[in-house]
């Protein structure tokens, strides 16, 4: 008997969406930023971010389950509703920037490497208002059931395409495994956290989810998956490709399904690659779209954010275009990787703070 649909997600849809927001990111431009901070050693940074996130991250999770509200509804009522809003509208800019800029860089590994002579507007238009938009207007239950029925497939076939280049990697290309030195490895894994920033911002869907049991069993999970994942992805680029060549190649991963084959007779099979890989995209998009609405219209006092999908999604494409190539918008997104680990990491200590401060104000 199937369950009538309640809006509302579970353990299952809300793991495959942490999934889809964090690990998709060893597929794209993040890697490069990667290797220019942590050298042959950054496949070590995300398991240190990791580590840097996870205290923030248990702690808000503390006063989720202690007040029984979302990281929006804790904004408000422990900062007020003025102080609330602004941040509220800080996690807007940092996930709308999130989805502006690597949506672009996204659509510039299409257009270089599979569709040279596309139009670049074309292919944003067809990822931000046909698809992602058209997914994230279905809501978030949707999201996570769409989610959920690919992670599976994602999953084997990546494991499948590391098989199939096991003959290329040289494991002594890892060494020296600290590269240049264990200070500068977690001195970069601090200023790169919010790789994992993502999941901070996912705890504003914790009304969204049927039980905080479900939210923190997922939201665990998912990390674990997710550090697994970019560690491994960043490690097998590094012992494919070699350091410092690595630094200089944009898109590891489109790269190494080039190089992926089955047998001798079988070798150009990176279409299936690139099909799943644009699935991913679409709901990693279509997830950011979400997460972007609800922040605003929670900045604002607004009751509904559906309407405020197909105008954001038309403002990611206006502002994708505003970049001239690749490197442009690898600079772009490092800077925002930068600055928003600070806030990210200091916004759950700041909440915990305020919470004592009340609690010492009513005693």
């Amino acid at each position: 008997m199937m369950k009538a649909a309640d809006g509302k997600v579970g353990t299952r849809e809300f793991f495959s969406i942490v999934v889809f927001s964090i690990a998709i990111k060893a597929t794209d431009t993040a890697p490069s930023i990667l290797f220019d901070t942590g050298g042959n050693a950054a496949w070590m940074m995300p398991i240190f971010s990791l580590f840097v996130i996870a205290g923030p991250f248990s702690l808000l999770l503390w006063l989720m389950k202690k007040h029984g509200k979302g990281l929006i509804e804790l904004l408000s009522q422990l900062f007020g509703k003025y102080i609330g809003g602004f941040f509220c509208f800080l996690l807007f800019l940092i996930a709308f920037g999130g989805t502006s800029t690597n949506s672009r860089s996204y659509i510039d590994i299409v257009n270089v490497m599979f569709y040279p002579k596309a139009p670049v507007l074309l292919l944003l238009f067809l990822l931000l208002v046909i698809s992602s938009y058209l997914i994230a207007k279905r809501g978030l239950e949707a999201i996570g059931r769409a989610a959920w029925f690919i992670v599976p497939t994602i999953y084997i076939i990546l494991i499948f395409l590391i098989l199939s280049v096991l003959q290329e990697v040289e494991w002594l290309r890892i060494f020296p495994i600290a590269g240049s030195g264990f200070q500068e490895v977690i001195k970069g894994s601090i200023s790169q956290s919010s790789i994992y920033g993502n999941m901070i911002l996912l705890t504003a869907l914790f009304p969204f989810v049927r039980s905080y049991e479900s939210f923190r069993r997922a939201s665990f999970l998912g990390l674990a998956t997710c550090c697994v994942t970019l560690a491994g992805f960043l490690a097998i680029y590094v012992m494919v490709f070699d350091y410092p060549e690595i630094v200089n190649i944009a898109y590891p991963y489109q790269q190494l399904t080039r190089m992926a084959s089955i047998g001798e007779i079988i070798t150009h099979i990176e279409a299936l690659y690139l099909g799943m890989w644009v699935i991913s995209a679409n709901i990693h998009f279509a997830l950011s779209l979400y997460i972007s609405a609800y922040f605003f219209s929670r900045a604002l006092q607004l009751e509904k954010f559906e309407p405020l999908l197909l105008p954001f999604a038309g403002l990611a494409l206006l502002l994708g275009m505003q970049e001239d190539n690749i490197f442009h918008v690898t600079k772009y997104r490092e800077i925002l990787i930068v600055y928003s680990s600070w806030l990210l990491i200091s916004l759950p200590i700041c909440l915990w703070m305020a919470d004592w401060c009340r609690g010492r104000l009513k005693k």
